[in-house]
């Protein structure tokens, strides 16, 4: 993870985790809003759209129409009023009222606003210029302020009012049917309708939610992975450069103080046998170190043939079992594994058993016991489990012990776990640290077969 402006780090899937909920949910609210809108115009204005052609027809059809023209016409005004008389007997209208080309109504279902004239009404004004003209809203104390709803039954909260241009033949406007009403089915459906969009915008909210924090979240492990590999490389780089110097200065000193060690072993004069011997043993103490560090860096990696991993260990156990007995400590080994054979160079795993065995010796105490059992594993790998009886490893400093140069030891030089894993993930395998049944430690090493 990279760090931010002010040297934290930046947790890219927490911010994730909280941000991108914010901006799909408004992405979502705001589709399903212009959705319910565009549904609810498009609905309100096909029914007006019905409801022109029915008038128009209508009026056309009896010659009614001609009374919009010439509204003293007796004659004209009979029929009129017949054929307006449907109008307010139509399924879910509230009012219906005829606006002649002074605007002022000729005839309503409401005999109040007849020969009332409504001048500063924009809707009707856009009618007269022959737009069909559809607006919905609620019926409200502050609307019931315009002149135009005045005596509208407040029961009835939701209405549609329709203003329909009534044109002659050649096109021109004589007048405007007003239809105010409360479409409940239409409304009922609009409502459903708005609840099906909201809950198919949520559930497309969520589940981009989750796909995304899924993507995001392997991003996020793989750039902690990648990140850690990359900190690990370049601390392999340093230890390389680091493990060259110190091979190429210190191990031709090494051979010459040894030579001398044994030269003086071998010197009848006097006694100096003691002192001989601790020179040795410090001189391989710190050629193990080097060989370590030659391991860890890389520089004596090698891909090895087909070996018996049984065998290996069998010889493993074999030349640890003396030290252990020394310090009261029992060790058996296991081998319920049939052709047990893996393609590793054997020195470099012997050198990984090796170090287990003698972490496990150094982390009990007398009477303590260490099994090494090898089985099958998945079918084609193999498992080897070394548990022993000491005081088990923290579970917050488990995963710290494979990195190089943590050492819980005083004289450790902290590579052991690294480089045992590092030899294990070379040939495939894996190698973890867990809490055994009755206390202590586990390490398990998974092996591919060859």
């Amino acid at each position: 993870m990279a760090n931010g402006e002010h040297g934290k780090p930046f947790n890219l899937l927490r911010w994730f985790a909280w941000l991108s909920p914010i901006v799909i949910a408004a992405i979502a609210l705001a589709n399903a809003w212009l959705i319910s809108n565009f549904l609810n115009s498009h609905l309100f204005q096909r029914e007006a759209s019905i409801s022109r052609e029915f008038v128009q027809n209508i009026m056309v059809a009896d010659g009614s129409l001609e009374f919009l023209t010439r509204p003293g016409d007796p004659e004209l005004a009979a029929r009129f009023r017949n054929t307006v008389e449907h109008l307010s007997t139509m399924r879910d209208v509230l009012r219906a009222n005829v606006f002649g080309q002074d605007r002022s109504v000729l005839w309503s279902s409401d005999p109040q606003l007849i020969g009332r004239r409504f001048a500063d009404n924009d809707e009707l004004d856009d009618a007269m210029k022959g737009e069909l003209v559809v607006h919905a809203g609620r019926i409200t104390p502050s609307s019931q302020e315009k002149r135009e709803h005045e005596g509208l039954n407040p029961s009835i909260e939701f209405f549609v009012e329709s203003y329909i241009p009534v044109k002659r033949p050649d096109g021109q406007v004589v007048g405007v049917v007003e239809l105010y009403k409360a479409p409940l089915a239409l409304s009922e459906a609009i409502n459903e309708g708005r609840v099906q969009v909201g809950l198919t915008a949520l559930g497309s909210a969520l589940l981009l939610y989750l796909t995304l924090f899924w993507m995001i979240r392997r991003a996020d492990s793989t750039i902690q992975l990648q990140h850690s590999r990359l900190v690990e490389a370049e601390t392999l780089a340093v230890v390389g450069e680091l493990t060259s110097s110190v091979a190429h200065n210190i191990r031709n000193p090494l051979s010459s103080i040894r030579s001398a060690a044994e030269l003086a072993l071998e010197a009848p004069t006097e006694d100096c046998s003691e002192q001989a011997q601790d020179i040795i043993r410090e001189v391989d103490r710190i050629s193990a170190r080097i060989v370590e560090l030659l391991n860890f860096s890389g520089k004596a990696m090698q891909s090895g043939a087909p070996g018996d991993l049984g065998e290996l260990l069998v010889r493993c156990v074999a030349d640890h079992l003396p030290a252990f007995e020394r310090q009261g400590l029992a060790l058996v080994c296991e081998c319920a594994a049939a052709k047990p054979i893996v393609a590793a160079d054997m020195a470099l795993l012997r050198q990984v058993f090796d170090s287990l065995l003698s972490n496990a010796a150094e982390a009990m105490q007398a009477g303590g016991r260490c099994r090494v059992r090898l089985a099958d594993h998945d079918g084609n790998r193999l498992r080897v489990d070394i548990a022993d009886h000491g005081a088990g490893i923290a579970p917050d400093i488990r995963e710290q012990v494979f990195r190089p140069f943590f050492t819980t030891k005083p004289k450790g030089l902290g590579l052991g776990l690294p480089l045992a894993r590092r030899v294990v993930e070379r040939y495939g395998g894996t190698l973890a640290l867990g809490a055994g049944e009755a206390g202590g430690t586990v390490v398990s090493v998974v092996l591919p077969r060859a």
